[in-house]
């Protein structure tokens, strides 16, 4: 069975259990002892552990000190993911700032020393990362390793991914809102407040149709039947108030 057809296996996992273990495997099986994945239903989703679909062998001891201290605002892996496609290979150089310095210094006591982190963009929205990482000191020896390793990665990323979508959807909790486009919010919010179609259409300087169209994809995306079902969830999560 080649590399490929391996990763392929995840597709096809019986459960969440199943999935999880096969993953961290296959990483294994690259050279990478910790796996992490960590998925956001959306950009709008507030950037809070209990929002995320997270799995990893990281150190249990490690893990709640990094979701009690909130380091994803100072972890650079994390701001690379937001704003960029592209890998990451760790390094020392990486992690400069005083409070992230003190992090990565602190998470090599639990045996992540070395790594590369694989954004992750959805097609629906969806904001996350995947890590491997090893306790291998960095330096020359593991970059040359780790852009040799980055095609095999890059493609378990995209398996692990597409086969992560039935239970991240499965665990999404309900008051949870898909992405929305900047005019669709202009949208809600002169709804909200009386306004018609035609009203906000003269507003926003655009045809009637236009306005319609924007809430038929709103309700298709929040699974309802009228719009102002879909301006009463929006509010009730947060997404905009009065």
């Amino acid at each position: 069975m080649n590399t490929t057809e391996q990763f392929a296996e995840l597709m096809h996992c019986p459960s969440l259990d199943a999935w999880r273990n096969l993953v961290f495997k296959l990483a294994l099986d690259l050279g990478y002892e910790r796996t992490l994945l960590a998925v956001l239903p959306g950009r709008n989703t507030p950037v809070e552990a209990k929002f995320a679909f997270l799995h990893s062998n990281y150190s249990t001891d490690w893990r709640n000190r990094y979701d009690a201290e909130k380091m994803h605002l100072v972890d650079p892996t994390f701001t690379h993911c937001i704003n960029k496609s592209i890998p990451l290979i760790w390094s020392p150089d990486i992690f400069t700032a005083g409070k992230s310095r003190e992090m990565y210094e602190e998470a090599c006591t639990h045996g992540l020393k070395s790594g590369i982190t694989l954004p992750i963009h959805g097609a629906q929205g969806e904001l996350g990362l995947l890590c491997f990482v090893t306790d291998t000191n960095p330096g020359k020896n593991f970059q040359r390793d780790a852009m040799a390793m980055l095609p095999a990665l890059a493609c378990l990323r995209d398996f692990v991914y597409e086969s992560s979508l039935r239970y991240i959807k499965s665990s999404r909790p309900a008051d949870i809102l898909p992405p929305v486009t900047p005019r669709e919010l202009e949208c809600l919010k002169w709804c909200a407040v009386g306004k018609s179609s035609w009203d906000t259409a003269q507003i926003l300087r655009c045809s009637e149709a236009t306005i319609n169209f924007h809430f038929s994809n709103m309700r298709r995306k929040f699974g309802v039947s009228s719009r102002q079902q879909v301006v009463v969830k929006a509010m009730r999560s947060g997404l905009f108030q009065l």
